[in-house]
């Protein structure tokens, strides 16, 4: 159960790195400060606790869903895509660190598929 008190810290790291990040960069922040803020907030902190990297990106994206579905950010189908985006992301970085024996290369990863998973849903949101 390492893992669930990896996530909560790491969400906590992650919403005040965050915070502070969009104050100075507001909307560039998704495409840049935002993945690698999280990819390092979720993969050290389990690193640090022992925890899988798959289940701490899970509760990561549990609360970062449940955060968008309490504060109204677009219903429950944004707070689904957080916990799937982050899972995905979990997953991703547990199989690149087991491939390569390097938790930079699992981070690095995680950070490029999450800056594009970032840039997608920017695209999706603009067309609208």
């Amino acid at each position: 159960m390492n893992w669930l008190l990896a996530g909560l810290v790491a969400a906590g790291i992650a919403y005040l790195l965050n915070q502070f990040t969009y104050r100075l960069w507001q909307k560039y922040t998704i495409i840049g400060a935002v993945p690698l803020i999280e990819e390092v907030a979720k993969t050290m902190t389990a690193y640090f606790f022992g925890a899988d990297y798959f289940y701490t990106h899970f509760i990561f994206g549990v609360i970062e869903g449940s955060l968008d579905a309490l504060a109204d950010h677009g219903g429950w189908l944004p707070a689904l895509s957080a916990v799937f985006a982050h899972s995905l992301l979990g997953w991703v970085t547990e199989r690149v660190i087991n491939e390569t024996n390097m938790l930079g290369a699992g981070i690095l990863a995680a950070i490029i598929v999450h800056i594009v998973w970032n840039i997608a849903l920017l695209f999706r949101t603009a067309k609208r």
